[in-house]
């Protein structure tokens, strides 16, 4: 009798376990394959330009300086052959080998999820199509125009060659016709009454993000960034919507480049037309994330008329909604979108810290160009 209460007990025992024990054996099976690549993340983390290198190349007194820092840093290897002629000439050694860390991440990733780097490899033909537009608006040769595009996203690069040869704006926006940006064909109109690449360039963001953002609503695997597109589309419309405020337009005059999805963004489109100015729709962030940084940049708009303090406080704390997001999933893809994250911010820094040194800028004025996350 005391046998058969012992063997009830033991499968009781058992049965409660079960699940217990299922749920570690998926959450383990889901975690190993990315133990690896997650360490070689770690390692690339650690690697990354420290705040007192940034403050070494605001202080220096010329881009040489700047490129002579960059040689002891993870950028050694890419500036090998550098011809520096301006700060065009390190911005296109960052671009190029922040495109090899990106395929060398892409290979660290099991297979299961290689589809993901598929798909944030649209994020090149954006920037490659930007870098095609702002040539050709340039009158740049074709030549020079191909050399800065980066064979690194989906789009065919004979097509991009076609492009790069066409012989104005109004020539090459046909061409998109077949490439997933098929709207951009039809805003010629635009571009000419606009007379600037702005809403060329926002519509391939608006495109792009829209698409992006409904494969992570879809898929499963890629649930877990949705935090980081979320943040991406709200800042983007943000910035939009406090722009068009402060030039005193409508909605409807920017309703076609406000993008679709994000958590933020929807409060603000749908109290525009009811508030009056740019601090009165700052206001209607009241509860999220944003708000307290936000209302703090305020003041510097509001002497300055600049919106520019603002756009850096959304940059930022989007920026940190992905680090926060990374640090709560310490595997698979989240550590591995905030890296990629850090490292767009480093070589936006670098870059701005390029420019800034060119236009002989001083280094108080330089400073507050650094994303700070």
């Amino acid at each position: 009798m005391e046998s058969n209460f012992f063997l009830v007990l033991l499968l009781l025992v058992l049965g409660l376990a079960l699940p217990l024990l299922i749920f570690l054996m998926r959450t383990i099976s889901n975690i190993l394959p990315y133990l690896y690549a997650t360490a070689r993340i770690r390692a690339k983390e650690a690697r990354l330009l420290k705040a007192e290198v940034l403050e070494e190349m605001i202080n220096t007194g010329s881009l040489a300086e700047i490129a002579s820092l960059l040689e002891n840093t993870e950028y050694a290897l890419a500036m090998q052959g550098l011809v520096l002629e301006n700060a065009e000439a390190i911005e296109q050694l960052l671009e190029r080998q922040t495109a090899d860390i990106y395929s060398e991440v892409s290979a660290m990733m099991p297979e299961k999820v290689q589809g993901v780097f598929a798909f944030l490899r649209q994020q090149w033909d954006v920037r490659n199509l930007k870098t095609l537009l702002r040539g050709l608006r340039s009158g740049l040769p074709s030549e020079k125009i191909m050399a800065a595009v980066l064979p690194f996203g989906t789009l065919d690069v004979e097509l991009l060659r076609k492009m790069a040869e066409a012989a104005g704006i109004e020539d090459v926006l046909p061409l998109f016709e077949t490439t997933p940006y098929p709207e951009l064909a039809q805003m010629l109109p635009v571009y000419e009454q606009a007379e600037s690449l702005l809403p060329l360039e926002s519509m391939l963001d608006k495109v792009l993000l829209e698409n992006m953002w409904r494969q992570v609503e879809a898929g499963e695997a890629l649930q877990v960034l949705q935090p980081f597109f979320a943040a991406r589309i709200d800042v983007l419309n943000m910035k939009l919507l406090m722009r068009a405020k402060r030039d005193h337009l409508l909605l409807s005059d920017v309703q076609l480049y406000v993008i679709s999805g994000g958590h933020v963004s929807q409060r603000l489109i749908k109290a525009f037309d009811e508030v009056d100015d740019v601090s009165a729709l700052a206001s209607e962030l009241e509860g999220t994330l944003y708000y307290k940084p936000v209302m703090d940049a305020l003041a510097d708009y509001d002497r300055h008329g600049s919106l520019f303090a603002l756009e850096k406080v959304l940059d930022e704390t989007a920026l940190a909604i992905g680090r926060d997001t990374a640090v709560k999933q310490p595997y698979g893809l989240a550590p591995v979108l905030g890296f990629l994250a850090r490292k767009d911010v480093e070589v936006r820094n670098i870059r701005a810290i390029s420019r800034a040194k060119e236009a002989g800028l001083a280094p108080e004025h330089i400073r507050e160009l650094v994303l700070n996350v």
